[in-house]
């Protein structure tokens, strides 16, 4: 018996685009997420709306760093010492636990010659990733266009309107013959919503717009769970 997967079990998931970006951002976040980009058994799909996002926020994030960067050459300071409220930068939601974290590793990594190194190259390394996100996705983005009236009454379940375009993409996909698993890390209003989101899509497209919301390593298991049995 075969333990590798055959092409026949490879599966399509729905990436939100929390996903993607641990994979830019590697050197500070989760493994799961590189390994699904890169399994042979998983096929990622994305819509439009994911990619723009991506480049959005990986385009901000990138301006954050070089900041960063500026900031330990001109002011002599610590790693641990910057302050986004202190700098004239923009800073989305995410943005700035994103910065904390990265903060205490950097600063564990010895002297500010190191950290500098450490974080050029990161940046670099980043961009490179979305480039190669962008190539590998171009032939598995998706353009669902829900109804306007759906968009609406999912705004009201997850008040954010990104998570709401990933959403209502993923259940237009899905009720367009995609599998319906929607691979997520988004825990505060994604995850925990999943009840109330099928709910609604129920009440108001029917039962073929549902999803299936899983972490990452969930599909993993999944998928090789899968193959195993071929």
């Amino acid at each position: 018996m075969s333990t590798e997967p055959s092409p026949s079990a490879t599966r399509e998931v729905f990436a939100d685009t929390c996903i993607l970006l641990s994979f830019v951002q590697r050197e500070w976040e989760h493994i799961d997420e590189t390994e699904l980009i890169e399994s042979e058994s998983v096929t990622i799909i994305v819509s439009e709306s994911v990619i723009e996002e991506l480049t959005t926020v990986s385009e901000r994030r990138r301006d954050i760093y070089e900041d960063m960067v500026d900031y330990l050459v001109e002011l002599d300071a610590d790693i641990e010492e910057y302050d986004p409220d202190d700098r004239h930068i923009y800073f989305a939601r995410n943005d700035a636990k994103h910065v904390r974290n990265l903060q205490m590793d950097l600063a564990g990594r010895g002297d500010r010659r190191e950290i500098l190194r450490d974080l050029r190259t990161f940046v670099r390394a980043a961009g490179r990733r979305v480039e190669y996100l962008e190539s590998l996705l171009a032939d598995q983005t998706v353009n669902p266009i829900p109804p306007l009236e759906l968009r609406f009454a999912m705004d009201d379940v997850l008040n954010h309107d990104a998570d709401t375009k990933i959403v209502m993409d993923a259940a237009a996909w899905t009720a367009d013959g995609g599998s319906g698993v929607l691979v997520t890390r988004d825990s505060d209003h994604i995850i925990q919503n999943e009840a109330r989101i099928n709910e609604l899509l129920i009440e108001e497209q029917g039962s073929e717009w549902t999803l299936q919301i899983r972490l990452p390593k969930h599909v993993l298991a999944e998928s090789t769970a899968t193959g195993q049995c071929d």
